[in-house]
């Protein structure tokens, strides 16, 4: 005959508030109620139903998901057919046009525009700039050269909030 031996777990077992509060965290889909679950955790903390331990990961939590729902979600990007300036803005999701073999954007004191091609171009108003590392060509151009190259080139242009 044997005889079974029990050996205590060390499982840790958590509040009803706790267990309650993180898998309401996990379908929240708003941040207004997002907040509210942050405020319900103060309350039961400060009513003694959770611990101390409990409220920091609740609150951790709580901020992780505030913050995934402050993220804008992704979207297609624009199919660049024709000729013609594709703006794209990466803060509300917005990803680069596709087919744009141009990047453009403009520069500091908004008299031109810089340029990233693996094209060769040339003519008035283009200056070319040392090359990076991947053999795409920097370009500097005055805007009268912008407009002409637009109407050749399907370019991308980053629109940033400021």
């Amino acid at each position: 005959m044997c005889k079974i031996i029990q050996f205590p777990t060390n499982k840790i077992s958590h509040t009803n508030g706790y267990n309650n509060l993180s898998a309401l965290f996990e379908v929240c889909d708003s941040m207004e109620i997002c907040n509210v679950y942050l405020e319900t955790i103060e309350n039961l903390y400060n009513n003694g139903n959770i611990t101390e331990t409990e409220m920091y990961t609740l609150r951790r939590i709580g901020r992780q998901k505030r913050l995934k729902l402050a993220e804008p979600s992704k979207q297609k990007p624009q199919k660049a057919d024709k000729p013609g300036t594709y703006l794209y803005t990466p803060e509300m999701g917005q990803e680069k046009p596709e087919g744009c073999k141009i990047e453009a954007g403009l520069c500091y004191y908004g008299s031109h525009y810089w340029l990233k091609t693996s094209l060769e171009l040339k003519g008035r108003g283009i200056t070319e700039n040392e090359p990076t590392r991947d053999g795409i060509k920097n370009y500097t151009v005055t805007k009268r050269a912008f407009e002409k190259l637009r109407t050749q080139y399907a370019i991308s242009y980053e629109s940033c909030l400021d």
